[in-house]
């Protein structure tokens, strides 16, 4: 059976949510926190420590701004191809989950299994993160998309993983189907590593279909 396991930034969302977010509301360089992450000099939990910390937003400022955000306009092909099919479907973010709920219900997908970091409001305008899975994984990033591939793994199974970025690296020694683009793209290129590109998620259905045929060609 696929069990198949996406990004929400930059892969469902047209934009890198998080980054917007705090590219508004944060009052520091915040291209110079996500920069110390991209170098390895600080863990992605510190990076949303640091974001959360100097932002200042109300609840109906964070939704209004999600109410802003679009989604990649073949995912409901997909999720409709999925469900077809019986592929249960995992978002998978090292994002916030507040932000994340928020645009799938907009889009009516509400409904999707969704593993992220969380976000607090302490008060009126003031947020911070929690990291319900940080001590699971990798210790670098906040929500390790690796240990949730390996915590879902039967037998039988294959581990299809759709992702864009940084924080996807942890899941490609664990997919056996990968797709990337962007930064998780440059990533697998440069190590040699096997991964179907994408643009949307229009060519994810056509590969997906592609894969079953072979496999019911084979007995499999």
């Amino acid at each position: 059976m696929f069990k198949i396991f996406t990004d929400f930034d930059g892969t469902i969302s047209t934009t890198d949510v998080g980054d917007a977010l705090f590219d508004r509301f944060a009052d520091t360089n915040w291209s110079g926190v996500v920069q110390e992450w991209i170098d390895g000099k600080i863990s992605s939990k510190e990076v949303f420590r640091r974001g959360c910390e100097s932002s200042s937003l109300t609840k109906q400022q964070l939704e209004a701004f999600c109410d802003q955000q679009q989604i990649d306009p073949y995912f409901a092909e997909f999720i409709a191809y999925c469900r077809r099919q019986g592929h249960p479907v995992i978002v998978l973010s090292d994002g916030l989950d507040y932000y994340i709920q928020r645009i799938l219900n907009n889009h009516g997908f509400g409904e999707l299994q969704v593993y992220a970091n969380e976000l607090v409001f302490m008060d009126h305008d003031k947020i911070r993160p929690e990291f319900p899975y940080f001590e699971k994984g990798c210790l670098i990033c906040g929500n390790c998309k690796g240990f949730h591939l390996r915590a879902h793994r039967n037998d039988g199974d294959i581990l299809v993983y759709i992702g864009d970025g940084y924080s996807d690296r942890c899941a490609v020694p664990e997919a056996d189907v990968l797709f990337a683009k962007n930064d998780l793209k440059n990533y697998c290129v440069e190590r040699n590593i096997p991964f179907n590109e994408f643009i949307t998620f229009a060519e994810v259905v056509q590969k997906l279909q592609q894969i079953e045929e072979n496999l019911n060609r084979m007995g499999k």
